[in-house]
């Protein structure tokens, strides 16, 4: 948008020339969201290699084509800054579920035309109802494995979230929600009217932008 590739009436309002009219820049913004499991050790373990060794994709509901959900082991504990606070513990191993496609994308724009200025990210998690079952059940999944025979030796006590049901599991869920650090999709590729790049990242309607432009717009 800084270059001027983006929706005219919002470039115009902040006073940037435009070089390219495409109102999809910005707006189908995704960001998977990660909740966090955590269990107390019966044996403290230091971290090894990345913290995390095991990983698996699953299904919230069986009649969807794909995995929409992902859980990872974590050897460190991990929350959100209201269950960290919450259940702050010092010798934790955790599985960390994300949601891996949320059904409603948000937005990013500029406030301003400076380079510096902040920009206005909505990332609508847990906004449609669809991405609350999902999360749901991934907790639900991250529980029984948790608890299971299998890792009773090396677990003392489920420390978060606990056997919640009803609007205290969907409280503790958008408590403990936050980003899995996997923002995408602000310059979208594809051909509909919202679409930002082509299939060779060149940006639509222009020969001289491409990958290096898109890579230094802010939104």
């Amino acid at each position: 948008m800084l270059s001027g590739i983006g929706d005219e009436v919002e470039l115009r309002r902040l006073r940037i020339p435009v070089a390219q009219h495409l109102p999809g820049v910005g707006q189908n913004f995704q960001d998977h969201f990660a909740v966090g499991c955590m269990w107390e050790y019966q044996e403290p373990l230091a971290p090894r290699n990345n913290g995390g060794e095991a990983t698996f994709f699953w299904k919230s509901n069986p009649g969807l084509d794909t995995p929409d959900l992902q859980t990872c082991q974590v050897e460190v504990p991990l929350g959100s800054a209201e269950t960290s606070a919450k259940f702050n513990h010092p010798r934790l191993l955790g599985r960390c579920m994300e949601v891996s496609y949320a059904e409603k994308p948000g937005p990013d724009s500029l406030d301003r035309n400076q380079p510096d200025d902040p920009i206005q990210i909505e990332a609508n998690t847990l906004a449609h109802p669809d991405d609350l079952k999902a999360a749901i059940a991934c907790v639900e999944i991250c529980r029984e494995i948790g608890n299971s025979a299998a890792l009773r030796p090396f677990t003392k006590r489920e420390v978060m979230p606990g056997n919640l049901r009803g609007a205290a599991l969907e409280d503790f869920i958008r408590d403990a929600a936050s980003t899995y650090h996997h923002q995408t999709c602000t310059s979208k590729m594809g051909r509909d009217s919202m679409s930002v790049v082509d299939g060779q990242l060149k940006v639509y309607g222009s020969t001289t932008f491409a990958l290096r432009t898109a890579r230094s717009c802010r939104a």
